[in-house]
């Protein structure tokens, strides 16, 4: 009998000893294989925009992951900490992984769910979220560059067409697009580590700004001023407020033309009926309120022109006194100023103007004396002046 019941002893303790084993080789054949990560992008389709810069959004979205639903079968999701009440009483598995003290049932695993870089289930085909917050679908932009922004599964990789979106660690992406004018199509594709394929899209409209015309003063100017061709003419230019009718007018011709958008005009106008040598006025008018006067005359071998003459001051008393003439005659006609304390001579201009200033260094203060004017042609003017000199003023 001793020996039976010492038999006995001994082959519960080897039944023992063989039933531990085959529970931690049980463990061990628990955990499933690592699953390779794929960084495959699928593109759906291309944006028809060109890419912007891109910011990192730090700011975290309103977002509570789901938890996949705990096994009750052992298993121990790698990179995860399970529960004292998980480990054997007999130490640690070869990965390293700590196990309890055998008192848990194996079913109570804390998943954490934190994504990080670890393999995933070789089962999952859920496709990831993919969401578009900004812009809304149909929003009409003045701008040419918008941001675009959403949401997706954190760690999915976000594309519009071959531009790659910045996301951050919560999953909130963001991306500067060009627009072209009028209606954008904009598509994403969103991928997750395990290969899956969400898409979404957006259209949004580019209407640029109308640009205001910029704001042009009044301004008109003649080219010549005579003209010897046949038929004569004159050209006129200037500027005014985009769009504004100019014209112009005279008794011999006239014409129309309008300011281009950048507030420039000019126009050609001819003179048929102009007799040889007239001096006449030209009258520049423009819808926005502006008027402008010139003087035209046609040329023959001269310009036939009355003499005038006329003073300015008639008395001056600056250090040196003088005083200024002026008149018409012939063009081209020589004109005398002269005066017992000082004289000068000119020529009136092909349209029959002069104009001189003349000194009187030696002239008496007080003193009161002629000053004569003479054109070539015969025209005379007699004026008179006087020194002044001690208030410093004409």
């Amino acid at each position: 009998m001793k020996h039976r019941g010492a038999f006995t002893v001994f082959a519960a303790a080897f039944a023992v000893v063989l039933l531990g084993g085959l529970a931690l080789a049980q463990v061990g054949a628990l955990r499933p294989a690592p699953t390779p990560v794929t960084d495959e992008v699928t593109l759906i389709a291309a944006v028809d925009a060109a890419p912007g810069a891109v910011d990192v959004v730090d700011e975290p979205i309103d977002k509570t992951e789901e938890l996949s639903d705990k096994p009750d079968n052992g298993k121990v999701d790698e990179g995860d900490k399970p529960d004292e009440g998980d480990k054997p009483d007999d130490g640690k598995v070869d990965d390293g992984e700590e196990l309890g003290d055998g008192k848990g049932d194996g079913d109570d695993s804390d998943d954490k769910g934190d994504g990080g870089d670890d393999p995933k289930d070789p089962d999952d085909t859920t496709p990831p979220r993919l969401e578009i917050l900004h812009p809304e679908d149909g929003q009409v932009f003045h701008e040419k560059t918008i941001t675009f922004e959403g949401v997706t599964e954190p760690g999915a990789k976000v594309m519009a067409g071959r531009y790659e979106a910045d996301v951050n660690e919560e999953g909130h992406w963001r991306i500067n697009l060009v627009l072209s004018e009028g209606r954008n199509l904009a598509k994403f594709t969103a991928t997750d580590r395990a290969g899956n394929v969400s898409d979404a899209s957006v259209t949004v409209v580019y209407e640029p700004k109308d640009e205001q015309p910029p704001r042009v003063e009044f301004s008109a100017h003649q080219k010549f001023g005579s003209s010897s061709a046949n038929p004569p003419y004159d050209i006129f230019y200037g500027t005014a407020k985009p769009g504004a009718g100019i014209f112009v007018e005279s008794e011999y011709g006239g014409g129309r033309t309008e300011a281009n958008s950048k507030g420039h005009w000019e126009i050609k106008v001819k003179f048929p009926e102009a007799p040889v040598g007239k001096e006449f006025r030209v009258v520049i008018e423009s819808t926005d309120g502006g008027r402008a006067v010139f003087e035209f005359h046609r040329k023959g071998d001269t310009v036939d022109r009355e003499f005038s003459a006329n003073q300015k001051y008639g008395s001056c008393g600056e250090e040196v006194p003088y005083d200024v003439f002026w008149g018409t005659a012939d063009a081209g006609e020589r004109i005398w100023v002269e005066s017992p304390y000082g004289s000068g001579v000119t020529e009136a201009n092909s349209n029959g103007h002069w104009e001189i200033k003349v000194e009187f260094p030696e002239a008496p203060p007080g003193k009161v004396f002629e000053v004569v004017v003479e054109a070539e042609n015969g025209g005379r003017k007699v004026f008179t002046f006087v020194n002044t000199k001690g208030n410093g003023e004409h």
